[in-house]
């Protein structure tokens, strides 16, 4: 007797509100309530301890209708565990609320029901999945916008070059040494906007047609280091990897987030300074951390933050560092889209460490 006590002590102790049936007729699918818990008013607000000693054919008339002792039945029958599934029910006038419903035998004619209430949850699900259509639509605008203004814009810029190339060609000894530089500044102002232009277009595509394969990143790097032998030869450099896993994502997005980061590994350097990029990663739980290393120019503290902002750039002599302000935003944008996060650790004039997370899949 003290055992039985102290398990229906324990039982109404419990958060999870659970109700036990007796079958007293397998034809009719008959039951009795033998056992509820306090937990039952809270998820459902009903006491269902009320109901314990009746049977649930004349409690809950609707559960029938519902069919679920027929789910209890053969819950009993199988002797299994069965998951019932979501439903919508409500006890006389109460507000109807949404639950998800499991069946445990626990003998050959008593079955413990369990159940959850989730109408928040659902209207949560509900909310997040209309907000995220709304992002989509939202994403896909912008998408549309960035390619309609890239293109529409790329028509008077080639009118600009047209002309320019019509005075170089027609009327340059008609110029005097300042027109000749105001045509060249007209000329290389009309370029960058140009790349500016195809940069907003590239990063609006980022995250559109991403085809998620396995990547084997020794392979992705090997393939970034041949192609960028000819600068890496110019600066007498060194791009050291270290053996690294293979990771499910997109090739393409993976390939443009280290080639990106070795670029401007060789790019911001100090005259006459040979770079040095390490690569490397660490296993974490439910993760992979990358670094990506150089012994470049460093970054300020104020400026951490604003590197990976769309054409924030810190130099902006490009004689000296040529760029678009748009490399380390779309590594942002590749690393956000993987689920990963992306940061910069940095000793100005000493060097920046590119670290990133990829979840493992």
């Amino acid at each position: 007797m003290n055992e039985s006590l102290d398990i229906y002590h324990l039982v109404d102790r419990l958060s999870v509100a659970i109700v036990v049936f007796k079958l007293t007729d397998s034809k009719s699918r008959d039951f009795d309530i033998v056992m509820a818990n306090d937990a039952n008013l809270e998820v459902c607000g009903v006491d269902m301890k009320q109901f314990v000693g009746k049977d649930l054919r004349t409690s809950f008339p609707g559960i029938y209708e519902l069919g679920f002792p027929e789910k209890y039945y053969e819950c009993l029958k199988k002797n299994e565990e069965i998951e019932v599934g979501e439903f919508e029910f409500s006890y006389k006038d109460h507000a109807m609320r949404s639950y998800i419903l499991k069946a445990t035998p626990l003998s050959s004619d008593h079955v413990m029901i369990t159940y959850e209430y989730i109408s928040e949850l659902k209207k949560v699900k509900s909310e997040l999945t209309q907000k995220n259509k709304d992002l989509k639509e939202k994403n896909s605008s912008l998408e549309e916008f960035a390619y309609i203004a890239s293109h529409d814009l790329q028509q008077p810029l080639n009118t600009i070059n047209g002309f320019v190339g019509i005075f170089k060609s027609k009327y340059l000894d008609l110029l005097d040494e300042t027109g000749l530089k105001c045509l060249n500044y007209i000329e290389e102002a009309s370029n960058r906007l140009r790349n500016m232009i195809l940069g907003i277009l590239e990063h609006s595509r980022l995250g559109t047609n991403i085809v998620v394969t396995t990547v084997d990143l020794n392979e992705t790097l090997d393939d970034i280091v041949k192609d960028l032998q000819g600068i890496i030869t110019k600066k007498e450099g060194e791009v050291r990897i270290g053996n690294l896993p293979k990771v499910e994502g997109c090739a393409i997005g993976l390939r443009l987030l280290f080639q990106n980061l070795i670029e401007n590994g060789l790019k911001y350097q100090k005259d006459n300074n040979k770079p040095i990029i390490d690569i490397s990663f660490e296993e974490k739980e439910g993760a992979y951390l990358f670094h990506v290393k150089d012994n470049g120019i460093g970054i300020q503290e104020e400026h951490k933050d604003k590197i990976f902002q769309v054409f924030q750039r810190l130099h902006t002599d490009e004689t000296i560092y040529k760029g678009s302000g748009l490399g380390l935003a779309n590594c942002q944008k590749i690393v956000q889209l993987c689920g990963g996060k992306l940061w910069v650790e940095s000793v100005y004039g000493e060097g920046s460490t590119f670290s990133f997370t990829l979840p493992k899949k």
